[in-house]
């Protein structure tokens, strides 16, 4: 009983602070500001890098001043995104699922083609990917992304 009232008390207090970095830089950072926690021996307990998130790492922490001033400084560092991160965002950005069928209408929600909407052409659940068609193009442009990165807005029509 012990161990559960000090995990929920550490959730209510500890919270995460969203640290912007130049995209593809986001292991850098987190290596560099490791070995800055480290030396300095910041209550810093953890960093969160997520492959699917560009340009992104997440410090744990109570204390959000000591964010900024272990990130001062560092080359692909561009700041901090004001206000705290629960820790339920991250589990949804890593465990959503997507429910997808062919035919289905969705919005592209990351890469190059955010924000346009296509057509599902197929559907490889074992590889987590989707075939799709870009309605947004002058002709039809065929797409694969992965599942996450799409947001079903219309579902196929059944006959």
């Amino acid at each position: 009983e012990q161990t559960q009232q000090t995990s929920t008390s550490i959730e209510e207090t500890s919270y995460l602070i969203a640290i912007r970095t130049v995209s593809g830089q986001e292991y850098n950072v987190a290596s560099i500001l490791k070995t800055k926690i480290e030396n300095k021996g910041l209550a810093i307990p953890a960093l969160i890098v997520l492959p699917d998130l560009k340009g992104l790492v997440f410090a744990e922490t109570n204390l959000p001043y000591l964010v900024q001033i272990v990130t001062q400084g560092i080359k692909h560092c561009k700041g901090i995104i004001r206000g705290k991160v629960r820790l339920d965002e991250i589990l949804n950005l890593i465990k959503r699922i997507v429910h997808v069928e062919i035919g289905d209408i969705v919005e592209i929600i990351s890469g190059p083609f955010r924000g346009f909407k296509a057509r599902v052409i197929d559907v490889e659940p074992d590889k987590e990917l989707v075939h799709l068609e870009i309605l947004d193009s002058l002709s039809p442009m065929p797409a694969t992304l992965k599942i996450r990165e799409i947001r079903v807005i219309e579902k196929a029509k059944k006959e």
